[in-house]
């Protein structure tokens, strides 16, 4: 895969940094040309993983940054990565919750690492040089919230680089 177009965003662990991010993913993707129905899966996924890192990866209430990178490869695959120096975490490897017949029975939480997993076409995480690094992948040419996923669906078989 050879790389066109590598664009880089640096955040703080602040949830107030969410609509910077945002509008920076969509102008980035608008310039890239890429469908807004792509560009809304990958802010979607984009805001869940960011969000959860910042509720979630640090012990103590000091600045950290958070780095988002977003690379188009000639193979017309999207990716973006976010790397954070917080606690380790592999979300593909996280325990899903249930679903559920009734609304008052739903657990909060974990369904975003499902959502993650539904609208990318690829999950990749690993631990390197103390950092946690997540990439989601996208196809252009087919959006992933297209397409209805099943239990054999290699969409939700995310796997370590």
């Amino acid at each position: 895969m050879k790389l066109i177009d590598n664009f880089e965003l640096q955040i703080m662990n602040d949830l107030m940094e969410l609509r910077s991010m945002s509008a920076w993913l969509h102008k980035t993707c608008e310039n890239l040309a890429v469908p807004e129905s792509v560009a809304k899966d990958i802010d979607l996924c984009a805001n869940e993983a960011v969000a959860n890192i910042i509720l979630y990866a640090y012990e103590d209430h000091e600045q950290h940054q958070i780095n988002i990178r977003l690379e188009l490869k000639k193979n017309q695959e999207l990716s973006v990565t976010i790397q954070d120096d917080g606690n380790p975490f592999d979300p593909f490897k996280a325990i899903l919750p249930e679903f559920y017949d009734k609304i008052g029975d739903v657990q909060i939480g974990g369904m975003g690492i499902q959502l993650m997993r539904s609208l990318a076409n690829e999950c990749r995480y690993c631990r390197l040089n103390g950092k946690n690094i997540v990439t989601l992948c996208f196809h252009l040419c087919q959006t992933a919230s297209s397409s209805v996923q099943n239990e054999n669906s290699p969409l939700l078989n995310c796997s370590n680089y």
